[in-house]
């Protein structure tokens, strides 16, 4: 039976049967979580996706479990009418990586319903909510309901400088064959309560200074790239507002010299500018550029020079660019969670993160990114820690929206106005 914004009823029995394998989630959690996969080794961990994945099909014609050029790994279900599966898709992804060296333990500790293990979170629990909806939405019956195919894609390189390079390279290869999709749904980490519709933006650079060097006493005054890029590091963070959040600038990394009776030949400093205004974020990287130049400049100008000494020379090194996009709250997308968010219980919150979201929304591809249920903390540390007490809500949550994504033709969609209860808040 359709409601009124087009979809089908979502079927009861589906979330019941997930609450009922919560134990059976967390375990798959815990396998995919223990295979370490840092950004760019991701393989290990892809194999082994691609075996659940392709475990979690009911009979051989149920999907197709693939690897991509890039490495991601991508099962995608067709509907079982001809026309539907002809139409735009959904695309949903959860990320491979993780932020730790393979030599970190991901060996996991186990007490009560709490789980500590770098990774257990983000993103294992995303992962193993990718497995729920492969084993969900390949059923024949829930296939007979599809209006358009279903794409799950397990992608590499989303955290740090990988750059969210499997998320790309997908979407390139999906519009390069003519199926750019109708939308796309991030799945990562815990939670059951942030609906994130901003997508951060992110341009990182290392500025290198260099100069002659030379002895600390004999050649004292000669310009000095650590000097010089210490005034750096300061003024940057008059181009950050921290506080509204409009645009960050946030120095790193940094580094020089060669010995502790020297003036430095070289420094570098790396610098991290996020915000979720693509135009913003061009300029405030052209304005860490040119103090990068003014400081050095200064340096040359002020300091003693002689034969054997000469100004800095200034070197920017792009290692990353993320792309920045948002969604507006009334997107049906976006009302649409929050509808199914409060409808579970829990009060919805406006997002912002850096997710593979980025990606489609920087395309004008409807995106949101959603947790899979769950309490977690500690990301990206070697103390995170996951809380798997009622986190089938988070994980009723994704399969509602995908659900509701997957039977509505988009032209029945009514325009939906605010919900009441939607406030807004940042990650």
């Amino acid at each position: 039976m359709r409601r009124g914004d087009g979809a089908l009823e979502f079927p009861e029995h589906l979330a019941a049967e997930w609450r009922g394998r919560q134990a059976w989630v967390l375990a798959q959690q815990l396998r995919v979580a223990a295979v370490p996969a840092p950004t760019g080794q991701e393989q290990q961990r892809a194999e082994l996706m691609r075996e659940l994945l392709r475990a979690a099909l009911p009979q051989r014609d149920a999907g197709v479990v693939t690897h991509d050029a890039a490495g991601n790994v991508v099962l995608s279900i067709a509907p079982t009418v001809p026309a539907a599966a002809r139409a735009a898709s959904l695309v949903c992804m959860a990320h491979l990586d993780t932020v730790f060296d393979a030599a970190v333990s991901h060996d996991p500790e186990v007490e009560g319903s709490v789980v500590r293990c770098p990774g257990i979170g983000v993103n294992g629990r995303g992962l193993a909510a990718l497995l729920v909806l492969a084993h969900t939405f390949s059923q024949s019956a829930v296939r007979a309901r599809l209006v358009r195919p279903l794409h799950l894609v397990a992608t590499v390189g989303e955290e740090g400088e990988g750059n969210l390079r499997g998320a790309r390279a997908w979407f390139d290869a999906a519009e390069s064959a003519g199926a750019r999709p109708a939308m796309a749904l991030a799945i990562d980490g815990p939670g059951d309560e942030s609906i994130v519709h901003h997508g951060v933006g992110s341009s990182r650079l290392r500025v290198v200074l260099r100069g002659a060097g030379g002895h600390s006493w004999l050649h004292a005054g000669a310009p000095n790239p650590l000097v010089a890029l210490s005034r750096l590091v300061a003024r940057a963070e008059a181009l950050s507002e921290p506080l509204t959040r409009r645009v960050v600038v946030t120095a790193a990394r940094m580094q020089g010299g060669e010995g502790l009776t020297s003036v430095p030949r070289e420094a570098w400093a790396d610098f991290d500018v996020r915000s979720t205004d693509a135009s913003r974020l061009a300029a405030t990287r052209r304005a860490l550029v040119q103090l990068a130049h003014g400081v050095a400049q200064e340096a040359s100008d002020a300091g003693v020079h002689s034969a054997t000494t000469r100004g800095l020379d200034v070197q920017i090194v792009a290692l990353g660019e993320r792309p920045a996009g948002a969604l507006d709250v009334a997107h049906p997308l976006v009302q649409r969670a929050v509808q199914i968010t409060e409808s579970l219980g829990r009060v919805p919150r406006s997002g912002m993160a850096s997710t593979d979201a980025n990606v489609p929304l920087a395309r004008g591809i409807p995106a949101i990114a959603l947790g899979a249920g769950g309490r977690g903390g500690g990301a990206h540390t070697r103390e995170e820690w996951y809380d798997d007490h009622d986190a089938s809500v988070g994980l009723e949550r994704v399969l509602r929206v995908v659900w509701d994504e997957v039977t509505a033709q988009l032209h029945d969609r009514p325009s939906i106005t605010h919900t009441t209860g939607y406030r807004s808040s940042s990650l």
